[in-house]
C-alpha cells in the first residue's frame, strides 16, 4: 500500500472574516489527518473518499466565499499534483491467496508487466541507470517465475552453450528459461555480437531453437525482455559503442520508452536536497546536448557518501562530474536553477 499526505500551504491566508477564520481553522486540522492511498496498477485513480470530504466542505462553504474557495481549489490541484508525482508501490496478486509486495517501482511498471505477460517479446529502452534490470527482476517476481540473464555477449555459443570436450552439454541461462520457462532478460542487447543476435531472432521468430545437442519448443511461459541504451540503429551521441540491429530482429519486439523516474529516483535516495540537485544538473546537460550521462546513480551513489558524512566538493566530483572539465562543470552550474 502505498500512501502520501496532503500538505498544507506553509503561509496559508488568513481571512479577515471571524466566521471564515474558524472554518480554516477546522478545515487545516481535518487536511492534517487525510492520506491518499492506492493499491496494485489503481494507483492513478483519485482517492474518492478524500474527494467528497473536500466536496462537502465546498458544498457546506458555497462557491462564492472568497479566499475560502480559492484555497479549496488549491487543494484540489495539489491532491491532483501528489497523486501523479508520488513513488508507485506495487502489490501483485498471483493468486487469491498469496499477494507479493514488490515495494516502490518505476512509474512505468505495471505497463512492463502486462505486456509481458502476454507473451510479447518486449524491447526496454532507457538510458543508463533508468532501472531496466531491475524492472526485469521485478517482472520475473510478478510473473511467478525464474528471472534469467546475459549481458551482452561476443559468440552465439554464449547463448546455445555448446559441447565441450568431455562431451558434456555447457548450458546457459537463456537455454534454462527457453526450455524450462523463466523471463529471460537480454541486457544491452544492443552491444552484442550481430551473429549471437541472429541466433536470438531465429529462437523468438521459430518458437523453437536447435542448441547443440537438440532442438527445443520455446516453453509456454518463457518471457523475453531486451534491454538496450539505443533503438538498435547504431551508435549515437551518447552511447557510440553500440551496433546496429537487424531489422528482422527489431521486428520480433515490442518497444517501451524507458525514462527516468525522478520521484522514485527521489525517494530512493532519502535525500531530496541532493536528488534535486543531480536532476537539476541532469536537464542542464540535456539542455545543453552534452556529451555525458547524469543517471539516477549519480543520486543514489551520492546520497549512500553524503550520509556517512563525506563532504559535498568530494561527493559532487566522485558521484556526479567523474573527471568533467572545469569549464563544463561551470557552465553547467551557471544553467541550473
Amino acid at each position: 500500500m502505498s500512501k502520501g499526505k496532503i500538505i498544507k500551504p506553509r503561509q496559508p491566508q488568513k481571512s479577515e472574516n471571524h466566521l471564515e477564520k474558524q472554518v480554516q481553522e477546522i478545515f487545516y486540522d481535518l487536511l492534517d489527518t487525510l492520506e491518499v492511498s492506492t493499491e496494485d496498477t489503481e494507483w492513478l485513480e483519485a482517492d474518492a473518499e478524500l474527494l467528497k470530504k473536500l466536496t462537502a466542505i465546498e458544498e457546506t462553504l458555497g462557491t462564492g466565499q472568497g479566499n475560502i474557495s480559492e484555497e479549496i481549489s488549491a487543494i484540489k490541484i495539489q491532491i491532483a499534483e501528489l497523486k501523479e508525482r508520488k513513488p508507485l508501490e506495487v502489490i501483485i496478486n498471483l493468486d487469491k491467496k498469496k499477494k507479493i509486495d514488490l515495494g516502490l517501482q518505476h512509474f512505468q511498471f505495471p505497463d512492463l508487466v502486462k505486456m509481458s505477460s502476454t507473451g510479447l517479446n518486449i524491447f526496454l529502452v532507457g538510458p543508463a541507470g533508468s532501472g531496466k534490470t531491475t524492472a526485469a527482476i521485478n517482472v520475473a517476481k510478478a510473473l511467478g517465475v525464474e528471472f534469467h540473464f546475459t549481458g551482452a555477449i561476443a559468440s552465439e555459443f554464449k547463448l546455445t552453450g555448446f559441447i565441450n570436450a568431455s562431451g558434456g552439454i555447457v548450458s546457459t541461462e537463456f537455454r534454462k528459461a527457453y526450455e524450462n520457462g523463466g523471463l529471460f532478460l537480454f541486457d544491452e542487447i544492443d552491444a552484442s555480437y550481430p551473429q549471437a543476435v541472429l541466433a536470438f531472432n531465429a529462437a523468438l521468430s521459430n518458437n523453437y531453437m536447435d542448441f547443440p545437442d537438440k532442438r527445443i519448443t520455446r516453453h509456454e511461459k518463457f518471457y523475453c525482455i531486451a534491454a538496450a541504451n539505443t533503438y538498435g540503429q547504431g551508435a549515437d551521441r551518447q552511447y557510440v559503442g553500440r551496433n546496429q540491429l537487424d531489422a528482422a530482429s527489431l521486428d520480433r519486439f515490442v518497444f517501451i520508452d524507458w525514462k527516468y523516474d525522478e520521484k522514485l529516483e527521489t525517494e530512493l535516495t532519502k535525500n531530496e536536497e541532493w536528488s534535486t540537485y543531480v536532476q537539476q544538473a541532469r536537464k542542464v546537460v540535456e539542455d545543453l546536448k552534452i556529451r555525458y550521462v547524469v543517471s539516477p546513480r549519480a543520486s543514489m551513489h551520492g546520497a549512500i557518501l553524503l550520509a556517512i558524512g563525506m563532504e559535498r566538493e568530494v561527493v559532487e566530483q566522485t558521484c556526479l562530474w567523474k573527471g568533467m572539465d572545469e569549464a563544463t562543470i561551470e557552465k553547467i552550474k551557471n544553467n541550473m536553477d
